[in-house]
């Protein structure tokens, strides 16, 4: 078995045309808006899955839509689908399946294309609805604000929506797409363009984050998450399997200040997972290590993100 694998391996990247699609809406009156009655299936490792998770944790949406994280590695012998436990018979327990293909297959029977996360699962049926990163976010943040914490400022506001989603945009075409994208590439000229492409993008989102505490101003927003969770993997990842390496994060003063201060709040904090991270990253699946490229790397010191 390969073990090869990049930044988009769990993943639905909306760059990427998919075998399967499904994309189904609360903001069209396909999907209805009922209290405990979706399952949010994610990764701990994963960068597109990670943001609605912080996201729903932050707004309080985790007490009306349940989350459940996969188990990290790939399971000895088996690459193209991923399980809920260490065990091949471990269950999540409101779905009662084993692994993410089943609840594909409630939806399409069919099903036969790589399972990814993030997921969004009915309970009533246990089949996935929708697996679009971008779209469960902006659809849950803008269909579920009655169910928001009380104390918590509106993430997507009306007011914001168009500089919102182009600023996701930016992050997701030039930050969180560019480490699958670069593991891929088999000339210098791309991968620099695509080096490129993401250091001018950590320079400007530097330099915007020099007077102003949040992307989008004093609170957070839909971007926020996005960016917090690359940054995080940057360090502990990115800058050296990907060849990502012209700066560390800490030569970006205003993006470490920012990144440690998000870091700092419960919902960022409980759903990063520093060494689930590094041994999808490195290690990929639970086949014993028999090469260097598989061994997890010690470092970084983690310490300094309480600082």
């Amino acid at each position: 078995m390969s073990n090869k694998v990049n930044s988009g391996d769990a993943c639905a990247l909306p760059s990427q045309k998919k075998e399967i699609a499904l994309s189904q809406k609360f903001s069209t009156g396909e999907l209805s808006i009922e209290p405990n009655r979706y399952h949010y299936v994610w990764a701990k490792f994963c960068p597109w899955a990670t943001p609605g998770a912080i996201m729903i944790d932050y707004t309080g949406l985790n007490q009306v839509i349940s989350k459940f994280s996969i188990y990290p590695l790939r399971h000895a012998g088996i690459a193209d689908d991923w399980f809920f436990g260490k065990n091949d018979d471990d269950e999540d327990s409101l779905l009662h399946t084993t692994r993410l293909s089943e609840n594909y297959k409630k939806t399409v029977p069919n099903f036969s294309a790589r399972p990814t996360v993030p997921a969004l699962i009915d309970l009533k049926t246990g089949g996935v609805v929708n697996d679009s990163s971008l779209d469960i976010m902006t659809e849950l943040a803008g269909n579920w604000k009655k169910y928001f914490a009380t104390d918590v400022p509106d993430v997507y506001p009306d007011s914001l929506k168009i500089d919102i989603d182009q600023m996701n945009t930016q992050i997701i075409t030039d930050i969180t797409s560019v480490p699958g994208k670069i593991s891929e590439v088999d000339s210098q000229a791309e991968y620099e363009m695509l080096f490129n492409q993401y250091f001018d993008r950590l320079d400007k989102l530097d330099a915007r984050l020099a007077d102003q505490r949040f992307l989008m101003g004093d609170h957070i927003t839909l971007p926020d998450f996005w960016l917090v969770v690359s940054l995080i993997r940057f360090d502990l990842v990115f800058y050296f399997k990907n060849k990502l390496n012209k700066k560390r994060l800490d030569e970006y003063p205003n993006l470490w200040r920012y990144a440690r201060e998000c870091y700092q709040i419960p919902a960022f904090r409980q759903n990063t997972d520093f060494n689930v991270i590094k041994q999808f990253f490195f290690q990929t699946s639970d086949n014993p290590v028999t090469s260097f490229d598989r061994v997890i790397p010690v470092g970084p010191d983690l310490d300094r993100w309480e600082e």
